[in-house]
């Protein structure tokens, strides 16, 4: 499998802002210090499998390959500089940061489109650098996945990167009563090439693919953990030069 490549420039080459890099050195602390096994909140006996095929009460969460390929795909962009939240009089928040490159901007109010307990004032993190993935490549930008912890919520789009690369603003909003400094190199959105194809859905009721799947559960079983990881899971690499 040839490599694809990702080319990043910065919008100003003597510029001291952050650059990408690849989501796998931003794998939070409170993942890695996850326990691989847990029991499950009702804390009912452990039974290792349930009619459904899961682990019943064993709760495999250093385990789930598919929750960790979402942390580590792609490439995050981080905070260039310690970015200050304050309150004023009626609890909306002011933001000032140190130094001179531009990091946010503030968009007009709205009251649409807000996540839950957050403020309804539209910002936007400033893109410091170009962006440009292979032909028929996109570029999925979102919030850090999986990272609820954040005091903030950065909204997601695609860009068409492999025709379109310009710097933008990448709105976002902050958490109500969020008050303190978001430090510099915090992951503030991750990027991720997705390939462009046409696709069609269609629904399989034959009798033949559900005998596949419940050939593909049976095997499923005859782990108390780990299949997924052990016989499905292919690992996704995204480097840098």
């Amino acid at each position: 499998m040839s490599n694809k490549k990702i080319i990043i420039v910065p919008a100003n080459i003597s510029g001291n802002a952050l650059m990408p890099e690849p989501s796998v050195k931003f794998i939070p602390e409170w993942y890695r210090s996850l326990a691989r096994h847990g029991t499950s909140n009702d804390q009912k006996e452990l039974s290792p499998v349930n009619e459904y095929g899961s682990d019943g009460a064993v709760v495999a969460t250093k385990m789930c390959m598919p929750f960790y390929d979402a942390i580590t795909s792609g490439y995050m962009a981080c905070l260039d500089d310690d970015l200050i939240i304050k309150l004023d009089n009626e609890g909306f928040p002011t933001l000032s940061w140190g130094s001179d490159n531009l990091l946010i901007d503030k968009r007009p109010t709205i009251e649409v489109a807000v996540p839950h307990e957050h403020h309804p004032l539209h910002f936007g993190w400033r893109m410091n650098f170009y962006y440009e993935t292979p032909k028929d490549y996109s570029l999925l930008i979102t919030h850090p996945m999986n990272r609820f912890d954040l005091p903030f919520t950065t909204m997601s789009g695609i860009v068409d990167s492999d025709i379109w690369g310009l710097p933008v603003f990448v709105a976002f909003f902050l958490k109500r009563n969020f008050e303190g400094v978001i430090l510099k190199g915090t992951p503030i959105m991750q990027l991720i090439p997705i390939k462009r194809d046409s696709w069609t859905l269609e629904i399989d009721r034959s009798e033949k693919t559900y005998e596949k799947h419940d050939f593909a559960a049976e095997k499923r079983r005859s782990r108390i953990y780990g299949y997924y990881k052990k016989n499905i899971w292919q690992n996704k690499k995204y480097g840098k030069n």
